[in-house]
């Protein structure tokens, strides 16, 4: 049994049909995955021929934060500042938009990279300010707010951020009726304003800083990867296993017509014994034993061996083999089935015991056999 569900699996890989179905499944997942990784950082710092570079504090909000120092150049952005306690949530930070158009397309990337490093501080806050495209109603704010808090070390270090990771604060849903806030991510496609500021770091009264030396919206395609290998596998088996459930039932639709055609048996002479009967329509199973004739026909084995040398001069396993050899003959006639098929509908395990029995018996081989008697 083995033997026969290996080569319909073996059948099914090979089909024209298996190989033009989930070829272009493969290719296309391919080219998904190259254009994805195609996609090259879209970088905000440096980068000031596309974005201007600004700094604030909570003055405009009633509060005494100062800053002490603020520097840009090709290669930093700097900010030293001092927190005061005027006003219940203190900060300062560092503004960065676009400059000629109001909000900029980057719908592509999902993570954004930041190299930095902060003094003083225990972690870096990060707004996503987009055009509110969910709703416009009159108080409602044009834009949306989406901040993202995380803990940074000390020195300087990249952080790679996933863009899923922003969401709306509570104070500005609720301030700008927006319905199930926290379920809302980032719309990048219209992102006007990016901040980063000192994430609500308490007073300590020294002099605290952040400075970034380069951002950029990268992609993260490990996700898409392993979504796309896993549809393609899914596809694929899927597809095998519908592939190989219908040529399993037509090979045995097969297996049973050949079972019940009369066999044609010129050189072997007949008995009106059970057992041999019952041998007679059977000996195309491959684990037809002595053991099993007899339990299946109440017959002793040493009757059975004893009446099959009396009867045909050899013994059990050779008249099962002359059997076989007499229905495959009558199968080679037919074109459309090969070598290792007959062997297997016959009861052979394997094509190479066929070959080596079939030529014992009629010494040629069955491709010979099938040669001569060519129609």
């Amino acid at each position: 049994m083995h033997f026969f569900h290996y080569r319909i699996a073996i059948k099914v890989l090979k089909s024209k049909l298996f190989l033009w179905s989930t070829g272009p499944v493969l290719v296309f997942g391919t080219i998904i995955l190259v254009y994805f990784s195609s996609i090259k950082d879209f970088p905000v710092f440096p980068n000031n021929q596309i974005f201007d570079y600004k700094f604030y504090s909570d003055s405009t909000a009633g509060g005494n934060s100062k800053i002490l120092k603020k520097l840009v150049t090709d290669s930093v952005i700097k900010l030293d500042y001092q927190i005061s306690n005027q006003i219940g949530t203190p900060y300062a930070g560092i503004n960065i938009g676009p400059k000629e158009s109001k909000s900029i397309n980057l719908g592509h990337y999902n993570q954004l990279k930041i190299r930095l490093e902060g003094r003083e501080i225990n972690g870096v806050g990060i707004a996503l300010v987009t055009q509110n495209s969910i709703k416009k109603d009159n108080g409602t704010s044009p834009e949306i707010l989406f901040y993202h808090i995380f803990k940074i070390s000390s020195g300087i270090n990249t952080y790679k951020i996933s863009t899923d990771k922003f969401e709306i604060p509570d104070w500005w849903g609720e301030s700008n009726r927006i319905e199930n806030a926290s379920t809302i991510k980032p719309d990048l496609k219209n992102l006007e304003t990016i901040n980063v500021s000192s994430a609500f770091t308490a007073n300590t009264g020294k002099t605290q800083s952040i400075e970034i030396y380069s951002m950029a919206f990268s992609r993260n395609n490990k996700p898409l990867i392993i979504f796309v290998i896993v549809l393609e596998l899914l596809f694929i088996l899927l597809f095998f296993a519908a592939l190989y459930l219908v040529e399993n039932i037509r090979e045995k639709k097969q297996t049973i017509t050949i079972t019940y055609k009369a066999i044609e048996n010129k050189t072997i002479e007949s008995s009106k014994s059970d057992f041999v009967d019952f041998i007679n329509n059977n000996f195309h199973n491959s684990e037809l034993t002595l053991d099993l004739v007899s339990g299946e026909t109440g017959v002793s084995q040493r009757r059975i061996t004893n009446d099959i040398q009396n009867q045909f001069g050899c013994n059990f396993k050779t008249y099962i083999n002359r059997l076989r050899i007499n229905e495959s003959k009558r199968l080679l006639l037919d074109k459309e089935l090969n070598i290792g098929e007959i062997a297997f509908k016959v009861g052979f395990n394997n094509q190479s015991h066929f070959n080596r029995v079939f030529k014992s018996e009629l010494q040629i081989s069955p491709t010979e056999y099938r040669e001569k008697h060519k129609i």
